[in-house]
């Protein structure tokens, strides 16, 4: 029975977490377009094209943890649970790798950047202040887009050409 509820937690997370990155309320339009890739996916739930972007399609991958646990209002972080393997596998991927951290009964939405120089341990926990507000889901599009902007998008050649 824990189990099950485990996964009901974990798949309402999921759609939390595409109804927050793809809220336009505040935007003339979803600043996100994100991809399910499955349960199965050893390293990210989400792949996630950016919209509103000329000439380019900018991405970056998504790992979602949903939690049931408190979050009291005085707490100056989200408790999430994820291992070492989850962190180690995200910094192999290329690009933008994030963590979000759901809470599920508030539906609230937190992200935790996985970047060159994150340590290689297990993240418990991700501040308040990185909560996906309005605000953030912009400061997230514009940090994504800045990556991309300064990245090589294509190889030069190819063996294959």
């Amino acid at each position: 029975m824990a189990a099950q509820l485990q996964d009901v937690t974990g798949f309402r997370g999921e759609k939390i977490l595409e109804l927050r990155l793809t809220d336009y309320q505040q935007f003339a339009g979803p600043l996100f377009r994100p991809g399910f890739l499955g349960d199965k996916w050893p390293a990210i739930d989400f792949y996630v094209e950016l919209r509103r972007v000329s000439r380019k399609t900018p991405y970056f991958f998504a790992q979602a943890k949903t939690t049931a646990g408190s979050l009291p209002k005085s707490a100056s972080s989200l408790k999430i649970s994820s291992k070492k393997s989850d962190i180690e596998r995200l910094l192999k991927m290329p690009g933008p790798t994030y963590i979000f951290g759901i809470h599920e009964k508030s539906q609230r939405v937190f992200v935790r950047s996985i970047h060159d120089g994150t340590p290689a341990r297990a993240i418990t926990r991700i501040p308040v202040s990185h909560e996906l507000t309005a605000a953030n889901l912009r400061k997230l599009h514009d940090e994504v887009k800045g990556f991309w902007k300064e990245s090589k998008f294509k190889p030069k050649g190819s063996a294959f050409a």
